[in-house]
């Protein structure tokens, strides 16, 4: 066997591949997603793809069987992709005796979502008899959206999302509270001396005109009678510091486990003015449910919450843990990064509110 493996070449291969694996192309694309917690981005594309990737595999089988030309690369690329059709089809099936739950992230998947990826890293999840899938969204906003149309049942969102949700009227309930401190900065080089909110005044500041970070900004000038137009607001994108590095402003917003670490890893000091230090310190990320789900499965979701609190408990006393739990699932991601990025997310994680209730604390209060 091992000789008639080594006379196939790679050509011959390729050529019975195009000629007769169309769907096999398809199929081995859509095998590669699997692999991805990106593959579950989307409901009813995942079911789509699943099942043009089982037929594209089916096809391709049948065809290089029906030839029957007796070539050493038919008789290997049937193998092959009968191999791929059961590796697709154990990569997407359920474990038994579990309940499949998807948990729609308020972005893509990051650090800023380690506890989840230890929960499932150390089989919290299946401990509970809950098969978790991480799907990734599209802003905190978008989240509150369509866990609150029952699109999906339970999201990762923000408190003031929450809250812009629930006066609209969208169903949705918080279950937990990840962030309890607003990870919201103004961030400068330090050679600029930009230490404090007066020191804004007159200075040009990068911002996403009307998004959530610009309103909680604004509410920090209010806080410290600071006038808005005493400040150069530039209009721009803030997920990344590139404005900041080539000089067309002197500080912009951001999240302090975010964009300040890309430039400290750049190897420049970086001065942040955090808006929880001068009392704007609302809940950040958090974890919501629909309403009605809630209501008719409170069990499932107790399970799932008492898992997540443990993964997230066990990411904050082992971070080193949390950093591999994650690049597990997204080893294209820097390590430096998510290091650094942890480190500084920890302390929003907790405050007086954790230490007498634990893990995901939140009061009517706040």
């Amino acid at each position: 066997m091992y000789r008639v493996l080594t006379r196939v070449q790679p050509s011959a291969l390729l050529a019975s591949l195009v000629n007769s694996g169309a769907h096999a192309v398809h199929s081995l694309r859509g095998l590669a997603r699997c692999a991805s917690t990106r593959w579950f981005s989307d409901r009813q594309n995942s079911v789509y793809q699943k099942k043009g990737v089982r037929l594209g595999l089916s096809g391709a089988i049948s065809a290089f069987w029906k030839r029957g030309d007796g070539k050493p690369e038919s008789r290997l690329m049937v193998a092959v992709l009968f191999l791929c059709l059961c590796l697709f089809l154990s990569c997407t099936s359920i474990p038994p005796n579990t309940v499949r739950v998807q948990l729609i992230l308020d972005w893509k998947a990051q650090m800023e979502h380690a506890g989840f990826f230890v929960a499932l890293d150390k089989g919290f999840y299946l401990e509970e008899g809950l098969h978790v899938e991480l799907l990734e969204g599209n802003g905190a906003p978008t989240t509150a959206r369509v866990v609150g149309n029952g699109t999906y049942n339970l999201g990762v969102a923000s408190g003031s999302a929450t809250v812009m949700a629930r006066v609209a009227g969208i169903p949705i309930v918080s279950l937990a509270v990840i962030n309890q401190h607003t990870p919201v900065v103004v961030y400068a080089l330090a050679e600029k001396g930009i230490n404090t909110p007066q020191d804004l005044i007159g200075k040009r500041i990068g911002v996403n005109i009307g998004g959530t970070k610009h309103r909680e900004f604004q509410a920090l000038l209010k806080k410290l009678d600071i006038p808005e137009t005493s400040i150069q607001l530039m209009g721009m994108s803030e997920a990344s510091p590139a404005p900041l590095l080539a000089g067309q402003v002197d500080a912009m917003l951001g999240y302090t486990e975010d964009q300040p670490v890309t430039v400290e890893l750049r190897g420049q000091a970086v001065s942040r003015i955090a808006l929880s230090d001068y009392g704007i310190d609302v809940y950040s990320t958090n974890i919501i449910a629909n309403q009605s789900f809630l209501k008719e499965n409170p069990d499932l979701v107790r399970k799932f919450m008492r898992a997540t609190v443990r993964g997230w408990e066990h990411a904050i006393a082992h971070p080193e843990e949390a950093v591999a739990a994650y690049m597990a699932k997204r080893p294209e991601s820097d390590e430096a990064f998510n290091r650094t990025n942890f480190k500084y997310l920890a302390p929003l994680l907790r405050s007086p509110d954790t230490k007498k209730m634990g893990f995901g604390a939140q009061t009517e209060a706040r």
